[in-house]
């Protein structure tokens, strides 16, 4: 309809033609000895003479990878003196950079603050400029600490990543004691994202992920949204939710796969991002507020963490009377307790959650005792 024609160029320079255009630059520069299509007071300025006056900007504070624990990142370094200071801070979960200027001291140093923090792994980049000099200095961060306000806090016992008080840890190296302990669970939200952080006792890479080991599910009770449900993902996770639970949407994440986002008729939510920092063992789910929702009192939050295997339908490592090199086991060898009895591919596959104050975990996943429904924490 606008004239293109079947095998013909398409309103630019076809294939052949391109390619014979850059054989006669090519031709043409090696007879001149120079690329004759740069611009002379482009070579002079570049080549010739380089930038003219450069700034020497050096970052001092904060270390290359170090990690961000407070709100705001203060940035301190060197450069000429009296130059102006632009720093900004981009941010890998998403939002507006943040940005700010000073003017270096008759000695050169400067110090700023970027405010607010940008969650993830933001990269600092520092420009100096003085009359018609300029220099710049960059590098990254990790930046664990949650922006926003808090609208819930759950600390959970250290110790309890035993599941009813048996499980065991499977025996192969890769699985490093507290690497399924859960330690905190916090939501935090901005106008305009949900900040979702799970805090370990121990966080390692694992089978080369930082979030190699865990399989993490989180069900989200919002009171005013439908349709909802009390069902783990698969059925043979072993465990359902309870009622005042019921769950609304939910997010799983793990090392090896983006996070799933569904609602209880497993339609997708959208996307959600998951970061990792080893030095405060955290993994940090984060959604957007729109699609997610405002979490305010009578909102539920149940948390189940376990294994993570791809080899398992249901994505979850399996159990084993007494503990494997790479399957948990329900109960150490010769331990009788009644659970040790139960056929291990009934148990729940929980090695921790999060209780509500009041409810014991050894009791409520106990399997010995019943089928298993897992009770989450509330927003006040």
């Amino acid at each position: 309809s606008i004239g293109f024609t079947n095998g013909k160029p398409v309103g630019s320079a076809s294939p052949l033609t391109w390619a014979q255009a850059t054989v006669a630059r090519l031709t043409i520069d090696l007879g001149a000895g120079r690329s004759v299509e740069t611009p002379g007071i482009v070579s002079d300025r570049y080549v010739a003479h380089g930038m003219p006056g450069a700034l020497p900007v050096k970052i001092t504070s904060p270390a290359p990878g170090a990690t961000i624990t407070t709100q705001s990142i203060t940035v301190t370094g060197t450069t000429t003196p009296h130059a102006l200071v632009d720093a900004e801070a981009d941010t890998s979960a998403g939002g507006a950079a943040a940005s700010a200027s000073t003017t270096a001291d008759g000695s050169g140093h400067w110090s700023l603050s970027l405010t607010p923090a940008t969650f993830g792994s933001p990269t600092i980049t520092v420009t100096a400029t003085k009359g018609n000099s300029t220099g710049y200095a960059q590098e990254s961060v990790s930046d664990a600490t949650l922006p926003g306000t808090a609208v819930l806090t759950a600390a959970d016992p250290s110790g309890d990543d035993n599941g009813p008080g048996t499980y065991q840890y499977p025996t192969a190296a890769d699985f490093v004691a507290g690497s399924f302990d859960i330690t905190n669970f916090q939501v935090n939200e901005t106008a305009t994202d949900v900040y979702i952080q799970t805090t370990l006792r121990t966080l390692v890479p694992t089978f080369g992920e930082n979030f190699g080991a865990q399989l993490l599910d989180v069900f989200v009770h919002n009171p005013s949204a439908s349709p909802s449900s009390t069902a783990a993902p698969f059925s043979t996770r072993n465990y359902s939710i309870a009622p005042a639970g019921a769950w609304t949407e939910r997010i799983e994440a793990q090392g090896f796969a983006p996070p799933v986002w569904v609602n209880a008729a497993n339609a997708s939510l959208g996307s959600a991002q998951i970061f990792t920092d080893l030095t405060t063992r955290t993994a940090t789910l984060v959604l957007p507020r729109a699609a997610f929702g405002d979490p305010v009192s009578g909102w539920v939050f149940t948390v189940a963490l376990t294994g993570q295997d791809g080899f398992s339908s249901d994505q979850a490592r399996t159990f084993a009377p007494t503990p494997q090199p790479f399957n948990f086991g329900v109960c150490a060898a010769g331990n009788t307790a009644a659970i040790c009895g139960v056929d291990p591919n009934t148990v729940a596959k929980v090695m921790d959650t999060v209780t509500p104050p009041g409810v014991d975990q050894g009791t409520e996943l106990n399997r010995a005792q019943g089928p298993v429904a897992l009770q989450g924490v509330s927003v006040p």
